[in-house]
């Protein structure tokens, strides 16, 4: 009943000063919207990349020949031995056997071991990559990527055919001029909805225009945009033959499908496929690897990583005003202290005891942040949204959670007692003669 006097009491102090109140309020509504329209856009901003990196990536891991320049290196120094006896044509070097001089690619003999070996990879494929002007009815296609490809394509990037069919074993043993587009292509150069089988474009390398027979259109994978997902996929033992310049059997990369999301079951996934392949090319134990193994979802990882440290670093920027408000918090309940003088003392006088005014200006406070608080909920997530829909560059991404809900409450609240818990102290210790002569 006393604690229920004492917030009775509280209320009446900020329905005697509405103005004041509103104005000390509107100090933690800023700040507390300002944290939770930045927290809101960052999630959404973190799921947003996470949705569109793995849609990109399709959960492979890629091998690459270590002299290639490419994104990232996964170094993993593991035991090949254990492996080398069950990998035909495996023989690790000796004392006095001479290294290679020469960077050494990838080779259809990895790939081979990779499928008989490796327990965690659900599909494997080679690819060729490559650049080259691409013509259609004289006119070039903007940035196309040219890749060689196998019919395991669709499954290890869980890619669909939307119109006619994909390349067959047949089209890559007779090295057949034929290619597939994907759908954002043909929405850009054909127009939307356009299907294009059976017309004909021209591939020009080395100045050497080749004509292909268009087979098919594969759908948009979700969430990816930009150049990489306008590709040009040719056969690969067509795109090794008419447009590699390095050599007719050059694999620029091999990728790897694996379904596991979890962290450390992909690291082990990495690590054999990284043993397997040291036993196959000959690595000896200690020496460095000529492939480079790199799991494409730990670039989502990194990117997630850079987002959320962004976002804590603008959080606490935009903290700034709530430091200033709780400052103004305080000042306003230290003057209404002052001003109180004399209710302090009655209140005293007639048995009121030091924690019931301690309880009463500390629930005032308090009272006042919780109210600022959620009108800074309501402030963040109003303009977060009014962001998503105005600005391109983040449309569509502000998410409500729980964890911003909690944020405004834990922060107001903080706030709160922070702020106010030096005023009721100061309340309390009036002594109740002098607080009545002063009042």
């Amino acid at each position: 009943m006393r604690r229920l006097v004492n917030f009775w009491f509280a209320l009446l102090g900020l329905r005697t000063n509405k103005l004041r109140s509103g104005l000390t309020m509107l100090g933690v509504v800023i700040g507390v919207g300002a944290v939770i329209m930045i927290v809101s856009l960052g999630n959404g901003l973190r799921r947003s990349t996470q949705e569109q990196m793995e849609a990109w990536s399709a959960g492979t891991v890629e091998i690459r020949p270590q002299f290639m320049p490419y994104m990232g290196v996964m170094p993993l120094e593991m035991e090949a031995s254990s492996l080398a006896a069950s990998v035909k044509g495996a023989a690790l070097p000796g004392p006095g056997v001479p290294q290679q001089s020469q960077p050494r690619g990838l080779e259809a003999q990895d790939v081979e071991a990779l499928r008989r070996l490796a327990t965690r990879v659900v599909a494997i494929t080679p690819l060729y990559e490559g650049w080259a002007q691409v013509i259609y009815k004289g006119q070039y296609v903007p940035n196309p990527g040219i890749d060689g490809v196998l019919p395991e394509y669709l499954t290890v990037f869980r890619t669909t055919m939307k119109y006619g069919r994909f390349v067959t074993l047949e089209d890559n043993d007779q090295a057949a001029a034929v290619v597939v587009l994907d759908e954002s292509l043909v929405d850009q150069v054909w127009g939307k909805g356009a299907n294009p089988v059976g017309e004909t474009l021209r591939i020009v390398q080395s100045d050497v225009p080749q004509v292909f027979t268009i087979i098919g259109v594969t759908s948009r994978r979700p969430g990816v945009v930009g150049i990489a997902n306008r590709a040009v996929l040719l056969p690969l033992h067509t795109a090794q033959m008419r447009l590699s310049t390095e050599g007719k059997t050059i694999i620029s990369y091999i990728a790897a499908r694996v379904d596991d999301r979890d962290s450390a079951r992909r690291k082990t996934a990495v690590a054999e496929i990284n043993t397997i392949l040291r036993a196959r090319r000959g690595i000896a134990a200690g020496s460095p690897e000529d492939f480079m193994v790199q799991d494409t979802l730990q670039w989502s990882e990194e990117s997630m990583a850079i987002i959320r440290t962004i976002t804590v670093i603008l959080s606490a920027i935009a903290g700034i005003s709530l430091v200033v408000g709780s400052i103004g918090l305080m000042n306003i309940m230290l003057v209404g202290v002052a001003e109180r003088t004399w209710e302090i003392g009655l209140r005293r006088s007639v048995g009121a005891e030091k924690s019931d005014i301690l309880l009463q200006f500390l629930s005032e406070g308090v009272l006042i942040a919780l109210l600022g608080g959620a009108g800074g909920l309501a402030l963040g997530l109003g303009g977060s949204y009014v962001a998503s829909r105005l600005i391109e560059q983040v449309k569509g991404m502000a998410t409500v959670s729980a964890e911003v809900v909690a944020i405004a409450v834990i922060v107001s609240l903080i706030v709160g007692v922070l702020a106010s818990i030096y005023p009721a102290w100061r309340a309390a210790s009036l002594q109740p003669t002098a607080a009545l002569r002063r009042g």
